[in-house]
């Protein structure tokens, strides 16, 4: 299973994040990534520094011909097309998309890891991922996503709200 992780928590062209996200699945169409399945669309405080604006998630999974390094490319090129500017590690911005999951190959480069190491310890790709499959099994920690949703606690499960 392919996977991608998009964010955001800044507007661009006078849209909100939610519509950032949903943009943005429509300009992946457009350049022949096929879309299988969209999770929710869920709201969370930032992360890490909670007095940046919220942030808008989502995941989908996806059918592409493009190697992992090509679908990079892909994804930074239209990150910069909505205008994300990389300054600060964590910085607020108009659109992320990671790549979380690509079948069951790990890769570990110095621009490119997948599976994204960070998954198990964030709820806001974890609860979108859950809508996708919740048996995804994590290809390193072979741990399936409701049981890493498990490894959290209430506090942290009621910081992560579904809005559509």
């Amino acid at each position: 299973m392919k996977i991608l992780a998009l964010g955001s928590n800044l507007p661009f062209k006078n849209n909100l994040p939610e519509q950032n996200i949903k943009d943005a699945y429509e300009i992946l169409i457009k350049n022949n990534i096929k879309i299988l399945k969209k999770s929710n669309i869920y709201k969370s405080e930032a992360y890490p520094n909670k007095n940046d604006p919220e942030f808008c998630n989502s995941a989908i999974s996806i059918d592409t011909n493009l190697a992992p390094k090509k679908l990079l490319e892909l994804i930074l090129k239209i990150e910069e097309n909505f205008g994300r500017k990389r300054s600060v590690k964590n910085s607020p911005r108009t659109l992320d998309i990671d790549i979380i999951s690509f079948d069951k190959e790990v890769i570990d480069d110095s621009n490119l890891k997948i599976p994204h190491s960070e998954i198990h310890k964030r709820l806001f790709v974890l609860l979108p991922l859950q809508d996708l499959d919740e048996n995804w099994k994590h290809p390193i920690l072979d741990k399936s996503v409701a049981s890493m949703i498990k490894e959290f606690d209430q506090n942290d499960l009621n910081t992560v709200k579904k809005i559509t």
